[in-house]
């Protein structure tokens, strides 16, 4: 059975890799997000945005 994990941004099912988002960790804990590739660009450009 394979693992098809979804985006944990838009929710859609990852065709391609992406990239994982990790919390700052809280009581030795993090939250894993699956975040796809197009997700990924515009939390990039977001970010560069407070540069």
């Amino acid at each position: 059975m394979a693992i098809r994990p979804k985006c944990d941004r838009c929710k859609k099912e990852l065709k391609d890799f992406g990239g994982l988002l990790f919390s700052p960790p809280k009581n030795n804990n993090v939250k894993k997000l699956h975040i796809c590739i197009y997700c990924y660009k515009d939390i990039v450009k977001e970010m560069k945005k407070f540069k």
